[in-house]
């Protein structure tokens, strides 16, 4: 063999080591990310049940004991966590569930339409799924408002009561200043951005960087392990947000309900001269318009009273847990043949 021979295939020797090296450090950081996501979600074991509906792994939780049972629909991008202060203690009363919409926290993403039809077939199979007796306490926070109003437009005779917290107006797109246009940039953006995240996360490029930790407020830092379990799964990515294209349709069907009929509705809203509001959902030039439509609520329902957060911003049930424990008490009490609330009122606390 020539050394004109010999230094080719050493040549190429060389070559496929390098590329096998580069292969090999371009799969370390997903690999490491994929191996971290599960260790996270070993060490941090999730409260509660899952069943499959219509094909997809749903995860719910439920405690305490006692009807009417509560069932807590979260906001846009929140999964049950957001909630587990409230559940804590409010199933001191009664049975309280929280639960994932598909894509969010612990229930696997699904296509499709992530209207509030779809919502709410999904959860209504999941409460059968899980055996939760109804007639049922719906409370919905900000989006999860519209779903409430759609579940309980569907099945009726299946809901005793409504909690609407600082919840969403199925006219707000167009009743809020500036949010019909924020909504249609933000839906024309949506895919780009949806594909650098994906990247991001695929890539394990937001866990080399060390973005793939949340921190919680000091009051929920018991509940680190928990929400950092939920950072960069790459199966997960953009799930939380899926529902953000079908706003508009959520909207318009949630707003085919007109009445609650006779049946106890509490409305809690944040306090618009709140120093502690971030701002993250509403602006200032928006508030009267907000407290208007918050208002408004009430004529859902002869049985209707609204209490006015003092100091919450729209995190209400976090900014004043107390508050919220205690009229979701009253409001289950109220169901059960206990003393009136002030139905018809508007109080602040």
């Amino acid at each position: 063999m020539s050394d004109e021979t010999g230094n080719a295939r050493r040549g190429t020797r060389k070559r496929r080591r390098m590329w096998r090296a580069g292969v090999l450090v371009l799969l370390l950081p997903p690999l490491w990310n994929l191996a971290a996501t599960k260790q996270q979600h070993a060490r941090n074991p999730v409260p509660g049940e899952f069943y499959t509906v219509r094909g997809g792994q749903m995860h719910i939780a439920c405690s305490g004991a006692g009807s009417p049972a509560v069932v807590i629909e979260a906001a846009a991008s929140a999964s049950w966590l957001a909630w587990e202060g409230v559940q804590q203690q409010l199933s001191d009363t009664t049975r309280v569930c929280t639960y994932d919409r598909a894509g969010h926290g612990w229930s696997e993403p699904r296509s499709g339409p992530r209207d509030a039809e779809a919502i709410v077939a999904e959860l209504h199979e999941l409460l059968d799924a899980a055996a939760v007796q109804r007639p049922l306490v719906l409370a919905g926070h900000s989006a999860g408002g519209l779903y409430v109003r759609a579940y309980s437009r569907k099945f009726p005779h299946e809901v005793a009561g409504v909690a609407l917290i600082d919840a969403s107006s199925p006219g707000q797109l167009d009743e809020l200043p500036g949010w019909r246009e924020s909504y249609e940039k933000q839906r024309a953006e949506r895919n780009g951005e949806l594909w650098k995240e994906r990247l991001a996360v695929w890539s394990g490029w937001e866990r080399v960087r060390g973005r793939c930790r949340n921190e919680p407020s000091p009051a929920r830092q018991h509940l680190a392990g928990q929400y950092n379990a939920l950072m960069c799964r790459p199966a997960y990515v953009g799930g939380d947000e899926s529902e953000f294209m079908d706003f508009e349709t959520t909207a318009r069907q949630a707003g085919l309900l007109t009445t609650f009929g006779r049946v106890p509705l509490l409305i809690i809203s944040r306090d618009a001269e709140s120093p502690t509001d971030t701002r993250e959902t509403l602006d200032i030039a928006v508030d009267s318009v907000w407290d208007r439509e918050q208002d408004a609520m009430k004529n859902l329902s002869p049985l209707s009273w609204r209490v006015v957060a003092g100091g919450a911003g729209h995190a209400v049930h976090h900014d004043r847990l107390d508050l919220v424990v205690r009229q979701m008490t009253t409001l289950v009490g109220a169901v059960r043949g206990g003393p009136a609330p002030p139905y018809g009122r508007t109080v602040k606390e």
